[in-house]
């Protein structure tokens, strides 16, 4: 059996596995999300560790008679915390990788001509969605962390680093290579923290964890009712691929959580974006590295709470679903959902969400759907870049494409999803698909299997959508998206 950690953005949840990939049990527990100011999106880190403490007992407690291998940890990426090393206590709150507070020292790099040297070697672009400048952020404005740090009293970690250094007692400092590379602080080519990007964001090496492969040892946890070895760790999209078993060159899918992130396997082979996406790790295992190209979207399943908790133009998750199979499509409203800026291919941290083409007779299920179309045109735009990206390395664009996600529970949203993108979309059947990432790196770091293809064996059959919609309606849709975004991107 495997224990498994899915810190994600909003909530926490534990799941064990057996070996056949088979969830035995599972505990969750929310957290409170803060926003402390326009555009800012924080956690408090203590509560994140006593929610994954308290779901760790409940699912070992529960399952005392069971042979409980390892645990594996995945989680939400670019997320940033800093702690005292003596204490363990935070220094700020954890700032999310939602939060958009940098944008103006990301303007002023990009005005001094440094964003190339920052996408030649971390494969991604200057923009508050990454860790390096909330970082900077915390030295630079919260009283006495300068001073702790020349004292080398400091860690700073992305999320997973923050969890293993609670769970071994601050025994083990490391983080693993797909989080370290979401950081710009990371040298993709040299895999490596790079001193140039060091010196360019006024980070020292010394507060920075260890970096470590996927599936390697990460220490004994010992503030846990069980003592467990931690084997694999891995950033939480990385971790859907690997759980989607995009293993080869090529393989793709995209994730539907509280943002959307889809990810191209682009074997040993980096490969660079012209459109906005990103290069990044994918994992690496055995000493082998395998890569990645990345689009983001910030605003998914996200776009869904805010109906519900900010409009409440709904009361639960079932009367969306009939709202939406009962509401047709108005082609001329449009929802850009730039609540947090725009991440790929756009890129406009500054954007603000909009809504257009409302008439006296537009009604709150008008807005409902074209929020939740606005996701699937999202995804087309991410489409279309990496075909055009890839144009060169593949003979034809993308046919088909695998989904997972909670939000892919809602077929209408699937089937929109294919007509909008023109393409066949491939549901997984598998519920868990980021935990089955982690859950089958640690089975590998264990050495309970040999390599990750052994994992999770059983079949499932994955449900099929192909396009139904009329060309000229889905050309229509597009088009005012276009005109809507280009506004919105303009202000």
């Amino acid at each position: 059996m495997f224990l498994i950690i899915d810190q994600g953005t909003t909530s926490t949840k534990v799941m064990l596995f057996d070996l056949s990939g088979n969830k035995v049990d599972s505990s969750q527990k929310s957290f409170e999300q803060i926003f402390p100011n326009n555009g800012w999106v924080e956690h408090n880190p203590e509560e994140i560790i006593k929610t994954v403490i308290s779901c760790c007992n409940e699912v070992i407690e529960n399952n005392s008679d069971k042979n409980i291998c390892s645990i594996g940890i995945t989680n939400q990426r670019e997320t940033i915390v800093l702690w005292d090393k003596l204490t363990g206590k935070s220094l700020y709150n954890a700032i999310v990788w939602q939060d958009r507070r940098t944008e103006s020292f990301c303007r002023d790099l990009k005005e001094e001509g440094h964003e190339e040297l920052i996408i030649n070697k971390t494969g991604l672009l200057l923009d508050p969605y990454f860790s390096s400048t909330k970082i900077s952020w915390i030295i630079n404005n919260i009283d006495g962390v300068k001073e702790a740090i020349n004292e080398d009293k400091v860690c700073a970690g992305t999320i997973d680093s923050w969890i293993i250094w609670h769970l071994t007692k601050g025994k083990v400092f490391a983080t693993d290579i797909t989080n370290a590379a979401r950081t710009n602080l990371f040298n993709i080519k040299d895999l490596k923290w790079d001193d140039d990007l060091l010196n360019l964001f006024q980070v020292k090496k010394s507060i920075l964890p260890e970096v470590l492969e996927s599936d390697a040892f990460y220490g004994q946890s010992e503030a846990l009712i069980k003592e467990l070895p931690i084997y694999g760790v891995i950033g939480d999209q990385q971790s859907a691929a690997i759980g989607q078993k995009c293993f080869n060159f090529g393989d793709i899918k995209s994730t539907y959580g509280t943002g959307c992130f889809i990810l191209l396997n682009t074997g040993k082979n980096i490969a660079y974006s012209k459109n906005g996406l990103l290069s990044t790790v994918a994992y690496k295992i055995n000493g082998e590295i395998t890569y990645a190209l990345e689009g983001s979207i910030f605003m998914a399943g996200a776009i869904i709470d805010w109906l519900k908790n900010n409009l409440q133009v709904f009361d639960n998750y079932s009367e969306l679903h009939d709202i939406l199979n009962n509401n047709s499509i108005n082609t001329e409203i449009v929802m850009v959902p730039a609540f947090t800026g725009l991440g790929a291919p756009h890129w406009k941290p500054n954007s603000r969400a909009s809504i257009s083409g409302l008439t006296r007779d537009s009604n709150r299920n008008d807005i409902i759907t074209s929020s939740v179309q606005s996701i699937s045109l999202q995804t087309h735009d991410l489409i279309k870049a990496i075909n055009e990206d890839t144009s060169n390395l593949f003979e034809n664009p993308i046919s088909s494409i695998k989904v997972d996600g909670g939000l892919i529970e809602n077929d209408w949203f699937i089937q929109n999803l294919s007509d909008i993108c023109n393409i066949k979309i491939s549901k997984s059947n598998e519920q868990e698909a980021t935990a089955l990432g982690a859950a089958s790196l640690s089975a590998l770091g264990s050495k309970e299997i040999k390599n990750l293809r052994e994992f999770n064996i059983k079949k499932h059959k994955n449900t099929e959508f192909t396009p139904k919609i009329e060309k000229k309606i889905r050309e229509e849709i597009i088009e005012n998206w276009n005109l809507a975004l280009n506004k919105t991107i303009s202000v």
